[in-house]
């Protein structure tokens, strides 16, 4: 009877809802435990075999008692559960004992050898503590940041200057202190010193051994500035040559059609997918991950070493993309410096903040930096971009814009969950971001929106942002709010309303007492369309698509040997080589996991 009843369907499987139920607590608390996980201790998988436990002595009762079946449903879970738990349990020990193995191992026979080459290797790959310049020589020291230090990118001088990152036990939303250094870069008047012309070539672009030219040597292991300076030469992931400034500084698009190209308006608002190669390349990705952790599990390892395939990213670092979003900042921000009234200029960062939401929509994944991993960059006009991984758990990137006029600064922290079915992936950027106008002394800080992935699974691939996010202004006492998609506070009477539509407030606010004082002005509009402020029964149009032209940043010719520009692995898929590429992500992320460990000790 019982193995009739494992195919009667109609009987059996509304008797399994709570078996079913239970095995889904086992994907949350797994889910949830990631980490803990990762760090060898056996608690969450106990509570997640034990829902598996529970769950069939919950069927095997309900099955019991349908066909009238005598039996005992603690003895159900002793006699069909218990030796489960009891290998789960053996298998979990012995996947602890074995990573902790490892550890020792790389942990006595590499850690003198990586750090030997570290210290004589010119490598940033820690937090920049202090910088100085002058006009002879580049001196730059280090200091070691742990993971779990939250920086503040807020800097305590005004201007120009750069900044000291300094520890504080303050939460990630509030700002620690930070100490002006000198600027980081040369003035243009200064002359040269003969010891840093020799960098100022193009490095490691042709091979210094071989005939192909993609590949930089076939018999050393690692070209200059690599993160893993010191690996021995291994034929399934030789080094490859440097891009040239040729191809980092090709023109990027300015024309909305080619930046979200592959991407359509959706019926209900924000963004769907119709680009079927990207679609392909994204599909079966569950499946492959998946297939990792059973091999991963079969031999003792666990979930640890799992990679995403490299054929879903694009071959650019999130601190280099990120930038993508300021490429308004020359026009909105150099446009409100010059204006005398402050509240304009509060209008003007608002529209800003929306303006650059359409550049941050890409299918393709970009890479997740390596901890120190920097870029370095300029807009057309001048303005100078800093962007610097700071923390790699939970993820933060720290970012400085200095410009004409005014100054950005500020750090985002990358948050991401997927909802209850696991077809949509909902996340955000947490952190502020600063904007300072230098001659009014004028500072207005905001937060970021949410964003949301549909369709990772099935149906539709649809791209939105959503939420609300919030501006201040404390010295003059104004208070702003955008929400995005819908409007929870009713601020406005609109029908139809699509899910890429925007309404918003400025209020006069008190801040002693967190209350608004009066309305000043609405604003509405949507992060595909335009951005537009009514006050007084007025209204004007601060940013319009395809009518304001973004201005595309660059990379500077020299910049430090932590730049994402000498990553292997995206230099190999930059090149379409995705085999050489996995193979360099793999060794990457397996030097951050021992370098990780190290910092623990």
């Amino acid at each position: 009877k019982w193995n009739n009843s494992l195919f009667d369907f109609k009987k059996a499987i509304p008797q399994c809802l709570i078996s079913t139920w239970c095995c889904l607590g086992v994907g949350c608390v797994q889910a949830s435990a990631f980490e803990k996980l990762d760090k060898g201790k056996g608690a969450p998988i106990f509570c997640s075999i034990a829902f598996c436990c529970i769950g069939t002595a919950c069927n095997r009762r309900a099955l019991r008692k349908h066909y009238r079946i005598g039996g005992n449903y603690f003895l159900d879970l002793l006699l069909h559960s218990l030796p489960v738990y009891c290998c789960a349990a053996a298998q979990e020990y012995s996947e602890v004992k074995q990573r902790r193995d490892i550890s020792n191992v790389n942990t006595q026979n590499q850690a003198a050898n990586n750090i030997k080459n570290l210290q004589s290797n010119f490598r940033p790959s820690l937090s920049i503590k202090k910088a100085s310049v002058s006009d002879s020589e580049i001196s730059i020291s280090l200091s070691e940041i742990d993971e779990d230090v939250k920086p503040n990118p807020l800097p305590s001088g005004r201007g120009h200057s750069s900044y000291e990152l300094e520890e504080s036990s303050n939460q990630l939303k509030e700002a620690p202190h930070l100490q002006p250094l000198q600027r980081m870069h040369k003035s243009v008047e200064s002359s040269e010193p003969e010891a840093e012309q020799k960098f100022n070539k193009e490095t490691a672009i042709t091979p210094i051994d071989g005939e192909d030219t993609q590949v930089y040597s076939w018999k050393v292991g690692t070209a200059p500035f690599s993160f893993l300076t010191g690996e021995t030469f291994n034929s399934n992931s030789p080094p490859p040559t440097y891009l040239p400034l040729s191809v980092l500084k090709a023109p990027k698009p300015v024309d909305s059609q080619e930046i979200m190209f592959g991407l359509q308006r959706y019926k209900k608002g924000g963004l769907v997918c119709v680009d079927e190669e990207a679609i392909k390349k994204q599909s079966g990705v569950v499946k492959e991950v998946m297939g990792q952790i059973l091999s991963n599990l079969k031999g003792g390892g666990g979930s640890v070493g799992i990679s995403l395939p490299v054929r879903i990213f694009e071959p650019r670092s999130t601190c280099e993309r990120m930038v993508d979003r300021f490429s308004f900042a020359t026009t909105i921000l150099k446009k409100a410096s010059q204006l005398n009234d402050p509240l304009e200029r509060f209008k003007q960062v608002m529209a800003f903040s929306v303006s650059g939401l359409y550049l941050g929509t890409k299918q393709d994944k970009p890479f997740n930096p390596l901890l120190g991993e920097t870029f370095q960059g300029y807009f057309p006009d001048g303005t100078e971009v800093y962007v610097e991984h700071t923390s790699h758990n939970p993820p933060i990137d720290n970012f400085d814009i200095i410009g004409d006029g005014y100054r950005m600064w500020g750090y985002y922290l990358l948050e991401g969950k997927f909802n209850w079915n696991f077809n949509t992936l909902r996340g955000e950027f947490g952190g502020t971001t600063y904007v300072y106008f230098t001659e009014s002394q004028q500072l207005i800080s905001y937060t970021q929106p949410k964003f949301s992935l549909g369709g990772v699974l099935s149906g539709d691939r649809t791209l939105n942002w959503e939420g609300e996010f919030e501006f201040k202004d404390n010295l003059n006492n104004f208070y702003g709010s955008i929400r995005i998609g819908d409007d929870k506070h009713k601020w406005l009477k609109k029908k139809n309303m699509q899910r890429d539509d925007f309404v918003g407030k400025i209020w006069e606010y008190n801040y002693s007492i967190k209350k608004q004082v009066k309305e000043l002005a609405t604003v509405e509009g949507s992060w595909l369309r335009d951005f537009k402020v009514v006050q007084n029964n007025s209204e004007q149009t601060l940013w319009k698509l395809d009518e304001s032209t973004p201005q595309r940043h660059l990379p500077v010719d020299n910049p430090l040997p932590s730049d994402w520009r000498y990553r292997e692995d995206l230099i190999w898929l930059y090149k379409g080589n995705l085999n050489y590429a996995a193979n360099w992500k793999q060794k990457l992320e397996l030097r951050q996991r021992q370098e990780r460990e190290l910092r623990k000790k």
